[in-house]
């Protein structure tokens, strides 16, 4: 059973990556333009998807919801694409050896929760791939035409192919 979440935390960074890709040939400036989407701007929406990779996984390893990193975030798009990049990994890391039956217990917003870990690791990859569909709707606002597949389908296709 773990086997299908280390997947999916593979194919996450798979997706992360062919759009950090993408989004790294553009001009710095054009990731800051204010569009319609969750969050105003590309920038802020990838800083989105970082926080609550962040924030999950520092839940997840029993440290609270951690996300200074990503909250006092001030460098170049290159910068944060590899701070988002070694979160991914890390949660990769994290889930191959993940107990996906242990609940997670949390409070927020004056209300407790608990979740097992399993269900924090699916919603945070469904997350990811929610917010980069957004991005993508937002890069084709801009004009860009050159985006790469991300969707878990092609993902399996390319593993399948032996290309990753």
């Amino acid at each position: 059973m773990i086997q299908r979440y280390v997947d999916y935390a593979l194919y996450n960074i798979w997706a992360n990556n062919r759009l950090i890709s993408n989004l790294s040939e553009q001009d710095e400036q054009l990731l800051t333009e204010e569009l319609i989407g969750s969050y105003p701007t590309i920038q802020k929406t990838i800083l989105h998807i970082w926080y609550a990779e962040s924030g999950w996984l520092s839940r997840l390893k029993g440290n609270g919801w951690d996300v200074k990193k990503v909250t006092e975030f001030s460098g170049t798009n290159e910068e944060l694409f590899k701070g988002w990049q070694k979160t991914s990994g890390d949660f990769k890391d994290f889930t191959y050896n993940a107990d996906l039956e242990k609940t997670i217990q949390f409070e927020h917003k004056g209300e407790r929760f608990s979740i097992p870990t399993r269900e924090i690791i699916q919603t945070v990859f469904n997350h990811g791939s929610f917010h980069r569909g957004q991005v993508v709707i937002m890069m084709r606002q801009l004009g860009i035409n050159k985006i790469s597949q991300t969707d878990y389908i092609e993902w399996v296709r390319e593993k399948e192919r032996g290309n990753i």
